[in-house]
């Protein structure tokens, strides 16, 4: 079983730690048991799983894989007190935590700052397309 995000069609915010949250807590709610989806299995859904079914050379950190991370602030005050890193990723996170990311072992936003591409031209570009079909 794997976790991932279905497109803005249809889910509007792509949050997998959104999802990652959904995932353990709808399934201890429809079960009446906490112990139905450990936060460890979801993270696994979320990384190794998904690998896995898609066929990648990712979702863990291992010698010879792509080097796709997010570092996150533990000091978040969503994150505090972070007792158990795996259950903060899975119940807490909602994703402004996310300090850096590295894509293909690639830094691309560092201190909460994309480094390759020009935000202020993305979000006209965006407002511009909306315009056009009206959405705006």
């Amino acid at each position: 079983m794997c976790l991932g995000t279905d497109g803005a069609a249809s889910n509007n915010a792509q949050n997998m730690f959104r999802e990652l949250g959904l995932l353990a807590l709808v399934h201890k709610g429809t079960h009446d048991t906490p112990q139905c989806v450990s936060a460890s299995e979801a993270l696994d859904m979320a990384t190794r799983n998904a690998a896995l079914a898609l066929d990648l050379p990712c979702g863990s950190i291992e010698v010879g894989k792509k080097a796709d991370l997010a570092l996150l602030d533990l000091d978040a005050p969503s994150l505090t007190p972070c007792n158990n890193p795996v259950a903060g990723l899975c119940y807490s996170v909602t994703g402004s935590e996310v300090d850096t990311v590295i894509i293909d072992g690639k830094v691309v936003m560092r201190n909460r700052e994309l480094l390759t591409i020009d935000e202020e031209r993305v979000r006209f570009e965006i407002a511009r397309i909306c315009q056009r079909l009206g959405l705006s």
